[in-house]
Parts: structure tokens; C-alpha cells; sequence
């Protein structure tokens, strides 16, 4: 196994986050940025560790270091995850995920709107 080997392995992962979740980007680390509130910290965590080690595998020198063992764990268990879930189940999780992250956004914008209009008050 070597850099082609990993190659492969994070291309069928950004192509399964693609087909399975609808999630797009250039790289598996801009999907996997996209998809973090869906998936479980486990299989985020191995993904980014698949990405990171596909990372190193492309530097000179640095490849050996790579423990192909825990690269092929990280994959298998991403993969079989992705397989494993429903595509429409991930894609309504993303989707609730990201109305949650707005929400929270303007409810911080408008507590701090708020916060702001008392403060005016007591000033004037």
C-alpha cells in the first residue's frame, strides 16, 4: 500500500459523502468540514485522520511514516459507516444540522441587537 493506495481511499470517501450525504467540496477535508454536524465524532475523527494521512503521503520523505494499518481501520470503518446509513437520513441530518447552526447565529445576533438598544437607552 502506498500514496495511490490512500489516494483512493479518500476519493471513494468524498465521492460516498457526495452521493450518500449531498455534501460537496473541493477535498475530503472541505466535505468532511461541511458534513461535521452529521456525522458521529468517531467517523469524523478517522475521516480527518484519512485526510490528514493522505495529506503526508504527498510529501517527499514523509510517506514511510504513515501507519498503513490505522489508515486501512480509518477507512473501513468510514466507509461501512457511509454504506451503512440511509442517504436520506444523512442528507435530513446535514440539513437540520446547518438550520440549527443559523438559528443559533441569529439568535446571537439578535441577543447582542438587544443588549446593544438597552445599553443606547441608558446612555441617552
Amino acid at each position: 500500500m502506498d500514496r495511490t493506495t490512500i489516494t483512493g481511499w479518500t476519493r471513494e470517501i468524498s465521492r460516498l459523502l457526495s452521493d450518500r450525504a449531498g455534501v460537496e467540496g473541493r477535498s475530503l477535508g472541505d466535505r468532511l468540514d461541511r458534513a461535521a454536524p452529521a456525522l458521529p465524532p468517531e467517523i469524523l475523527s478517522r475521516a480527518r485522520f484519512l485526510a490528514a494521512a493522505e495529506a503526508v503521503a504527498r510529501m517527499p520523505g514523509r510517506a514511510e511514516a504513515i501507519d498503513m494499518e490505522r489508515v486501512e481501520t480509518a477507512y473501513v470503518t468510514v466507509q461501512s459507516w457511509l454504506m451503512a446509513e440511509e442517504p436520506d437520513e444523512l442528507r435530513h441530518a446535514l440539513r437540520r444540522a446547518v438550520w440549527i447552526k443559523r438559528a443559533r447565529s441569529v439568535a446571537t445576533i439578535l441577543i447582542a441587537a438587544a443588549i446593544a438598544a438597552v445599553l443606547w437607552r441608558e446612555v441617552l
